[in-house]
């Protein structure tokens, strides 16, 4: 009975979860950030370790995992996650139930999505998501405010669906980068000698922005495998600019 119960109470969580998520689009309430979570994203990403993407999630690696592809925007992963504002307060936590989850990354917030498709078998992450790319000016009452920041600690245990190749191209050791990506790293390494740090990641920037405008359902899966390869790539240039900057 009690396994029963444990079950029943995390299916629960879950289709809570996808409604919320589901009714918001539809409702278009994804909204702005409020001010207190805005100062807290700000302070947040100077912090070491941690992650911005061009989306505004921000995330920090807690655990690398071995596994060695990432899953589809559909594909089923077992996953335990908690879910906290940033006061602190709890509202979910698969770990408190002692069960894992199932769920695809388009099944769920924005947020988790993008980062779920970023991560292999075995990551663990704290992500800080901001407010448009969770449950938006609407938020999940009673527990999470419209407008709030929300942070989780997330990791996949098993990845039960489609898989594609991991994106571990290492722009500094060239380690595990094909010779496609090797001759991209060389072009942006071209840029980085004749142009000031700034000027490079405004660049870097602006492509990020280009490429993922591009994405979509309709682009060939050999296209969009390398419009991917690259965005990891650039990616890595604006980490490498960041942690510079949090050196000064």
């Amino acid at each position: 009975k009690d396994t029963e119960m444990t079950a029943t109470t995390t299916r629960s969580s879950f289709f809570l979860l996808l409604v919320v998520v589901l009714l918001s689009l539809v409702c278009g309430v994804l909204g702005g950030t409020n001010e207190e979570g805005l100062a807290y994203l700000e302070e947040n990403k100077k912090k070491e370790g941690v992650v911005t993407l061009a989306s505004g999630l921000q995330y920090r690696v807690l655990t690398k995992g071995s596994g060695v592809h990432h899953p589809t925007a559909s594909s089923p992963c077992l996953c335990h996650y908690k879910g906290t504002l940033i006061n602190g307060d709890q509202f979910d936590s698969s770990y408190d139930r002692g069960s894992p989850t199932t769920f695809a990354p388009n099944q769920v917030i924005k947020g988790w999505t993008e980062a779920m498709q970023l991560m292999v078998e075995g990551d663990k992450w704290e992500m800080t998501i901001p407010s448009e790319l969770a449950y938006g000016d609407s938020g999940s009452p009673p527990k999470i405010p419209g407008g709030s920041v929300l942070i989780f600690v997330m990791e996949i245990i098993e990845i039960q669906g489609d898989k594609v190749e991991a994106l571990r191209c290492d722009i500094t050791t060239l380690e595990n980068c094909n010779e496609r990506e090797q001759k991209y790293i060389a072009k942006w390494n071209t840029k980085k000698e004749e142009a000031s740090s700034s000027v490079l990641v405004e660049a870097a920037t602006k492509e990020v922005e280009r490429l993922t405008k591009m994405k979509g359902d309709k682009m060939k899966p050999e296209l969009q495998a390398w419009l991917s390869r690259r965005l990891h790539i650039l990616q890595q240039y604006k980490e490498e600019d960041d942690n510079n900057k949090k050196e000064e």
